[in-house]
């Protein structure tokens, strides 16, 4: 029999993984606030520096301050990103790693200060600095692509750890997106209405599956795992599972921004397939090969009988009322809802991403190895 794979545990990106995750957790939540009352638009001027609210803060209406209160968490969130992202390269040349991490950020730091605000009020599409916005965008693209190259190369370092590189390096990558989606969605408003607020929702919550992907490799780095086959069942139809969860999304935010018939029929019909789904891959997990992933898919049934809580009693509070359709929430419980509805759909495709990850991997054989201190 061949040796158990051993692997050294990495303790410090575990760390920042973790508050990478729980800031992100935050955004989403402000974010799922605004769409929920309706308030991205209450300052159509972008950017704002991240210190911006402290000296605007008096303004009287709450929306304004659950915006810039998402936009403060928004720079926060790129910090932990590339924070946990320089932890995790940090082994790796400096050529593939820290350099063009950095250098991503400095890029698009160019490309957000290229813009105009006071012009951007009357003239969006002219107070735009092109040379400079495309020459910053240009930096951080081609960085990525450096250490991106690096790693498909195998010149990112050992081996071990490379699968952690990558998820943080993508979730790295999809923050840095998102933030673009959220920003040009205010500033682009007048010229493409909710289609880019859809679009920002929606990937919003992917962008969190990828953070928590990224402290999942971080966790299972801490493990010494036997070589026995892992549940190639179990996980391809994991697989299945996290796709319909993600077209299940795409429904989800065009209900939830535009009340479409078509998406609330889709909606109701893949939530439907998922949970018979998930029933599903709860009896594969009762194979000896797969009982690691029993406690995931308890997690996951859990999640799913809320989320279906939750999601009728939305439906019905917007929907069932036989009064005119009122995006915004009106009261507290209905905000309370529907914002419910979204986190936890966010959480159950976030745990879900996680088990199907888990099952690539078998079962443990030992626990985390002693270390002193950080490796």
């Amino acid at each position: 029999m061949e040796p158990s794979i051993s692997l050294k545990p990495d303790r410090l990106t575990l760390f920042f993984a973790w508050i990478s995750v729980a800031v992100l957790a935050v955004l989403l939540c402000l974010g799922t606030l605004i769409t929920t009352y309706r308030v991205g638009m209450v300052d159509p001027i972008w950017p704002t520096e991240p210190w911006f609210l402290l000296s605007n803060w008096r303004e009287p209406s709450a929306g304004y301050l659950i915006e810039h209160t998402h936009r403060v968490a928004a720079y926060f969130a790129g910090v932990a990103i590339l924070t946990v992202t320089l932890a995790a390269w940090r082994k790796s040349s400096v050529v593939v790693g820290a350099i063009p991490l950095v250098l991503v950020s400095v890029g698009l730091a160019v490309a957000m200060t290229s813009i105009n605000r006071e012009l951007a009020k009357t003239d969006p599409i002219g107070a735009v600095d092109a040379s400079r916005f495309y020459g910053g965008l240009g930096l951080s693209f081609f960085a990525f692509m450096v250490s991106a190259t690096g790693w498909f190369l195998r010149k990112d370092g050992a081996a071990v750890g490379r699968s952690l590189r990558l998820a943080a390096l993508l979730t790295y990558g999809a923050v840095i997106i998102q933030g673009l989606l959220g920003g040009f969605r205010v500033y682009l408003n007048a010229l493409m209405g909710d289609t880019l607020a859809t679009i920002h929702g929606a990937f919003g919550q992917c962008v969190l599956a990828l953070a928590v992907s990224t402290l999942t490799f971080a966790i299972l780095d801490l493990y010494t795992f036997g070589n026995a086959e892992p549940p190639r069942k179990a996980s391809r139809f994991l697989g299945l599972l996290v796709v319909a969860t993600l077209m299940q999304l795409a429904w989800a935010v065009v209900v939830r921004h535009h009340g479409a018939g078509w998406a609330q029929r889709l909606h109701v019909l893949f939530a439907v397939l998922i949970a018979g789904g998930l029933g599903q891959a709860t009896m594969l997990c009762r194979d000896g090969g797969a009982r690691h992933l029993r406690i995931y898919a308890m997690a996951l049934t859990g999640l799913l009988l809320l989320q279906v809580v939750l999601g009728v009693e939305a439906w019905m509070g917007k929907f069932g009322t036989g009064k005119p359709l009122v995006p915004e929430a009106k009261t507290v419980s209905q905000a309370f809802l529907r914002t419910a509805h979204s986190l936890i759909g966010a959480s159950f495709l976030a745990f879900l991403v996680a088990a199907w990850l888990r099952a690539f991997r078998p079962s443990v054989e030992s626990g985390p190895p002693s270390s002193s201190g950080v490796n």
